[in-house]
C-alpha cells in the first residue's frame, strides 16, 4: 500500500520544477465506546465496542498542486458479540490541480466497510453487519470567466457491492451524477449560483433504474466577516424503472394444502406461476436548502434546513432535515462543540408497501483536551432516536465514546 502512495508522489513531483513539500504523517487512534441499542432495535442490545486504527496521511504540495491521501485500518472488538469482529480498511486521495483561471482535481475512495457502522444510512439501520466494498471517484472542473463569474463541471461516480447479503434492503448499485454549476459575484456581499444535474441510479440485480434530473438557484448574503447566510431552491424530476414478479394464480386451500387456481380453466396447480411485470413511476418534487452561520471571537454557531430526493432500493425517497451545530473553543487546549440533527424520511406511497417512513433525531455533545501537540483526547455522549410510521415503538439508544488520537510530528520533506 506504501508503494501505492509513493507512485503519484513521484509523477506529479516529475511534472513540476517548482519546491514542493512531501510530508507523510502516521496516525494511531483508539476510542471504547459503549452503545445501548446498536443497531436500533425494538429490544435494545447493549454493546462495548473497541476500535484501533493504525493510519498514514501521504501527500505534496507546490504552488500549484495539493496531493493527500490517506489509508487507515479499523479493528473492532465487540465485548458482548464477538461474532461481530471485524476489520475495516479505508483509502481515500484528493489531487487538485490550478493553473491561471482553471483549476481541475480528482476525489477518489475505497472502502470495504461493515454497513452496521454507517449510523444513519438513507434507507434505516442494519438488522445484520454487511461488509460492503464501495468505490467512489469524483473529478472536476472549473474556470474563471471573469473576475466575478465562474463555470463548473462535477461528475460522481460510485459503485457499491454488499458481501454475503440477505437484506433487501441493502442491495449492491452503481451510481452516476453530472452537475454543472454557473456562480457569479451579484455584489460584494452577494453571490449567486444556479446548478443543474442529472443523476442515475441502478439495482442490476432487481432492475431497478431511476434517473434525476434537478434545477436549483442559490444566494449566498453575507452581512459581514461574521455573519453568513444561504437559500436554495429548486425543482427535481425523477423516472424510475422497475421489474416485478406478478403471481398469475390464486392460493387455494385444499384440506390443509396449498394449491394454486388458474382463473382461466379452474385448474390446479402445486406451484405458483409467475411473470415479469414492468412498472414504471415518474413525479416531479421540489428541493430546497437554508442556513445561516454566525461566528464570534471564540465560537460558532451554524444552522442547516434543507430538503432533498435521494434514490434507495426502495424507490426515491424524500428528505427533510433541520441540523444545528455550535463549536466553543474553552482554552488553546481545550474545545467542545456538538451536532443535533433531526430528519423525516418519506418514500413515495406507490413504492411504499411496507410502509418505511420515518423520523430520525440525534443529539452528540462533545469535548476535546490537547494533551501534547501530539496526543488528542476526546469524549462524547451519543443519543439516537428512530420511529417508523407504522409503528408505536420508538427506538432509543445511547452510547458514550473515550477516543484517544497519537500523530506524531515530523519534518515535511522540501524538494
Amino acid at each position: 500500500m506504501k508503494k501505492g502512495f509513493l507512485v503519484p508522489v513521484m509523477l506529479c513531483a516529475s511534472f513540476t520544477s517548482q519546491a514542493t513539500d512531501y510530508f507523510y504523517n502516521p496516525v494511531i487512534s483508539s476510542s471504547e465506546r459503549y452503545t445501548s441499542n446498536i443497531s436500533l432495535r425494538p429490544t435494545s442490545t447493549a454493546n462495548w465496542i473497541s476500535k484501533l486504527s493504525p493510519g498514514l496521511n501521504v501527500g505534496l504540495r507546490n504552488d500549484n498542486v495539493d496531493l493527500k491521501s490517506n489509508f487507515t485500518w479499523n479493528q473492532l472488538f465487540y465485548t458482548n458479540n464477538s461474532q461481530l469482529n471485524i476489520s475495516e480498511q479505508l483509502f481515500n486521495i484528493d489531487y487538485q490541480h490550478r493553473r491561471g483561471r482553471l483549476q481541475w482535481g480528482l476525489e477518489g475512495s475505497f472502502n470495504h466497510q461493515s454497513s452496521l457502522n454507517n449510523l444513519n444510512t438513507v434507507q434505516g439501520f442494519t438488522l445484520a453487519q454487511v461488509m460492503v466494498k464501495q468505490l467512489n471517484i469524483a473529478p472536476t472542473v472549473s474556470y474563471a470567466l471573469t473576475e466575478l463569474s465562474s463555470v463548473s463541471l462535477n461528475y460522481t461516480f460510485t459503485k457499491a457491492d454488499y458481501e454475503k447479503n440477505t437484506s433487501s434492503y441493502l442491495s449492491s448499485y452503481d451510481y452516476h451524477q453530472l452537475s454543472g454549476t454557473f456562480t457569479h459575484l451579484y455584489t460584494e456581499h452577494d453571490k449567486l449560483n444556479a446548478t443543474v444535474s442529472g443523476s442515475r441510479y441502478k439495482i442490476p440485480t432487481r432492475g431497478l433504474t431511476t434517473f434525476n434530473e434537478v434545477g436549483q438557484l442559490g444566494w449566498q448574503h453575507s452581512f459581514n466577516d461574521q455573519l453568513v447566510t444561504y437559500v436554495s431552491a429548486g425543482m427535481n424530476y425523477a423516472q424510475s424503472d422497475a421489474h416485478s414478479q406478478v403471481g398469475l394464480f390464486q392460493p387455494f386451500d385444499l384440506n390443509g394444502f396449498i394449491l394454486y387456481e388458474d382463473p382461466n380453466s379452474g385448474e390446479l396447480f402445486p406451484n405458483q406461476s409467475y411473470k415479469t411485470v414492468n412498472i414504471n413511476t415518474s413525479g416531479i418534487g421540489g428541493v430546497f436548502q437554508a442556513s445561516i452561520k454566525k461566528s464570534f471571537e471564540r465560537a460558532s454557531i451554524s444552522l442547516v434546513g434543507s430538503q432533498n430526493q435521494t434514490p434507495t432500493s426502495q424507490g426515491l425517497q424524500t428528505q427533510s432535515q433541520l441540523t444545528l451545530n455550535p463549536t466553543y473553543t474553552i482554552t488553546e487546549r481545550w474545545s467542545s462543540g456538538m451536532s443535533a440533527n433531526y430528519s423525516i424520511y418519506k418514500m413515495p406511497a406507490a413504492q411504499n408497501v411496507f410502509n418505511n417512513d420515518r423520523t430520525y433525531a440525534s443529539v452528540n455533545p462533545n469535548i476535546n483536551w490537547k494533551w501534547t501537540p501530539e496526543v488528542n483526547v476526546g469524549l462524547s455522549y451519543t443519543y439516537r432516536q428512530q420511529e417508523y410510521k407504522n409503528s408505536n415503538q420508538i427506538r432509543e439508544d445511547n452510547g458514550v465514546q473515550l477516543q484517544l488520537t497519537y500523530q506524531p510530528k515530523i519534518n515535511n520533506q522540501v524538494k
